[in-house]
């Protein structure tokens, strides 16, 4: 379900242009598939926002085809990007995909879980003086485990640093459970409630939650001065 209205959305997408037939190309392949990819829209929205503050390393939570990952190193062509992958064929495909664009050197997959991946991140950040912390962390993986994602990512964020949560209205599943017609999505449905709670009950938490493509929720940590 589009969570806004097929017309505005149809009328905001048609104004959208890849940065480049590299792109272009994997976002077919993606679509073609079935993959799940950042939303043009949502892609649109990040040309902007992630061009107005400094970003030098990115962690993405969910590969899959690696297209996000190559928009990020594309359009910050000083950042590197670190992104965990746990499903094999997925993991596979994108490293095809990284190594046939020679990103070998800016993008980093990890193969693997992605809280134990973020822990194991965060313990390093521990035990290494010389650990360098995210600018930018996108979640775009298991819903139902946002908290868990954002709880690790916290650890490991740079102070001025963005987390930023996708897919976080669920087609409209948060607002208005009868959507979900089969209530196959019930409980990831209620633990999404419950992150966004918590991330609201929060004073020392910048957020803003939008109802761009599937859903964005934009997280920043207040500095002392900015916190009432």
């Amino acid at each position: 379900m589009n969570i806004t209205n097929d017309k505005v959305t149809d009328y905001i997408t048609s104004f959208y242009q890849p940065l480049n037939d590299t792109l272009a190309g994997l976002r077919n392949q993606s679509e073609a598939d079935r993959i799940p990819l950042i939303l043009k829209e949502t892609e649109m929205l990040f040309r902007t926002v992630l061009r107005m503050t400094p970003i030098r390393r990115i962690l993405e939570i969910g590969t899959a085809y690696g297209y996000s990952s190559v928009f990020f190193a594309t359009l910050l062509p000083n950042a590197v990007v670190t992104t965990v992958e746990s499903d094999d064929m997925n993991y596979q495909i994108a490293m095809d995909n990284i190594e046939e664009l020679n990103l070998t050197d800016r993008i980093q997959i990890m193969h693997g879980d992605g809280e134990q991946a973020m822990k194991a991140l965060a313990d390093e950040k521990e035990n290494n003086e010389t650990f360098l912390p995210f600018d930018l962390i996108f979640i775009d993986a298991a819903k139902s485990h946002y908290r868990d994602f954002f709880d690790q990512a916290e650890r490991i964020c740079s102070e001025n640093g963005l987390i930023i949560c996708d897919n976080i209205l669920m087609r409209a599943f948060i607002v208005d459970e009868s959507l979900d017609k089969r209530r196959r999505h019930r409980t990831s449905v209620k633990r999404m409630q419950v992150f966004l709670e918590y991330i609201y009950s929060r004073n020392d938490l910048d957020a803003s939650l939008i109802s761009c493509g599937d859903g964005l929720l934009i997280i920043r940590k207040k500095e002392e001065n900015e916190k009432y």
